[in-house]
């Protein structure tokens, strides 16, 4: 079936408006944002996508995100722990010239919380794997009685050393991905406790 232009362009239109009001009824977030970002509407509607924080990265955690996360979010800086991990230098907060993203500290940083993916934890199936545990610079990762990984989410600071440094795909050909990832806060989670907060080690 052939379109004229007009008839292609309402159409993409539509698509379009379509997309972001299906988007923005999801609510809430899927991905990770820098130290210091605001909650997600306040967010969108300060951030310039003038990608400072992306640049500034030392680690190269931060990423512009693609058209697939919606128009809306387009270009905005997002957190991926893939190929290293935040070491809380805090450079991103501190060049975001609209105030999307706070000045943080140390101890508040707070990019999301780690969570243990059962089906794919080693330490879940296999007593042995303590990795989680013996990286975490924030202690916030503990054995329980079977020897398995818990997550204390008052003192995580969802840096991403555990997500990055867990060998599940390497050990389990089964895993379909890591056995701990770093998520948003859902509500109910226990924010982030600045009195519990350990200095990390330089790595």
């Amino acid at each position: 079936m052939k379109y004229s232009r007009r008839e292609f362009n309402k159409l993409m239109v539509l698509s379009l408006v379509t997309f972001s009001t299906s988007e923005a009824s999801e609510g809430g977030r899927s991905f990770l944002r820098p130290p210091g970002a605001l909650d997600e509407e306040r967010f969108l509607e300060r951030c310039i996508r003038c990608q400072r924080c992306i640049q500034v990265c030392p680690k190269r955690v931060i990423f512009p995100l693609s058209f697939a996360e919606g128009i809306k979010r387009m270009n905005t800086p997002a957190v991926t722990f893939k190929k290293s991990y935040c070491n809380s230098c805090l450079k991103c907060s501190q060049v975001c010239p609209t105030g999307a993203l706070l000045p943080v500290t140390e101890a508040t940083l707070d990019i999301g919380v780690a969570v243990i993916i059962e089906k794919d934890c080693v330490a879940w199936d296999w007593v042995g794997c303590t990795v989680c545990v013996d990286e975490c610079p924030e202690k916030a990762i503990y054995l329980d009685e079977h020897k398995r990984p818990v997550v204390e989410p008052e003192k995580c600071s969802g840096c991403g050393i555990c997500e990055l440094k867990c060998p599940s795909t390497s050990i389990r050909k089964s895993a379909a991905g890591k056995g701990i990832l770093v998520k948003p806060r859902q509500a109910g989670t226990l924010p982030r406790d600045p009195s519990l907060h350990k200095k990390r080690d330089t790595k």
